[in-house]
């Protein structure tokens, strides 16, 4: 007998013969009602959705943050119960999420053999489905992985008004920047914007006055030159990183850019002191803030 290869349905392998009751038990892992992956399998956001689909059955379609990491999405926690869109009346199923809001033939395409929702209805679903910060980030990695724009799921959704959650996307759809690298920097970027300050742009290069390439930073405002850069603990952890940033900084200084340097302690106990730290630098360079 056989070895099974993704998520697939342990009945069916049972009554093809592809496995014995005995190997399913052995050698595989339950994810969902019937559903299993081969143990050892690293179940990721991607192979959940897939296992849902499978789950759900005929007339599934991979949706929300599921759909985005079909389509490529990272920063997804396969923790997170995964959404399928279904036709019917289909009934809820432990550990996944089942919606039954219309949706179009043409919002439905075929990725990896499965039917998921297309770029532009899957940011439409997150946008309602996910409250913000998180569904901004889900967007900005959406984004980033499809190069669907945002304009055009504000134009999708502007042709169903009164649909549920509309608002909050619109709100989400305020805020998104597929130049987000890292949950953090999004999260950074939102705080920014939601004290006041001027959207950055994300992804700044830098170069010096021979016009010589010195750096690449998260976000801030060229106008100013004033920058925001989120560091993850690998800054601080690895000697070569370390100093790199030493010998980055030094250039960003002689460029004339006054740099913020941000890390998720301060994100998370301090960020009225974090607020206050950029909006400093940027009165400082003549903002109006």
């Amino acid at each position: 007998m056989g070895m099974q290869i993704g998520p697939f349905r342990g009945s069916q392998a049972i009554r093809s013969g592809a496995l014995s009751r005995y190997e399913l038990s052995r050698n595989y892992v339950r994810v969902f009602r019937d559903t299993y992956v081969c143990d050892g399998t690293i179940v990721d956001a991607r192979t959940m959705a897939i296992a849902a689909s499978i789950c759900v059955g005929d007339g599934a379609v991979i949706a929300g943050v599921s759909a985005a990491a079909v389509h490529g999405a990272k920063w997804i926690d396969p923790s997170t119960p995964p959404s399928v869109l279904a036709t019917g009346r289909s009934h809820q199923l432990p550990g996944l999420r089942i919606h039954h809001d219309a949706f179009d033939t043409d919002d439905v395409m075929i990725a990896q053999g499965f039917a998921v929702s297309t770029p532009v209805r899957t940011g439409f679903d997150i946008g309602r489905w996910v409250p913000s910060p998180l569904s901004v980030v889900f967007l900005d990695s959406l984004l980033a992985a499809t190069c669907v724009d945002g304009e055009a799921i504000r134009a999708y959704a502007l042709q169903r008004p009164g649909t549920r959650g509309i608002r909050r996307l619109f709100g989400a759809l305020d805020v998104v920047d597929c130049g987000a690298e890292s949950p953090q920097e999004t999260r950074t970027r939102l705080l920014l914007v939601e004290a006041g300050l001027p959207k950055p742009e994300t992804q700044i290069e830098i170069r010096d006055s021979s016009n010589r390439f010195v750096a690449r930073i998260d976000m801030g405002w060229r106008r100013w030159r004033v920058g925001v850069e989120y560091e993850g603990v690998h800054h601080w952890f690895d000697e070569r990183q370390r100093t790199r940033d030493i010998e980055r900084f030094e250039y960003l200084d002689r460029a004339e850019w006054q740099i913020v340097r941000v890390n998720s302690e301060q994100m998370r106990l301090r960020p009225h002191e974090v607020v206050a730290r950029v909006r400093a630098k940027l009165r400082a360079a003549g903002a109006p803030v």
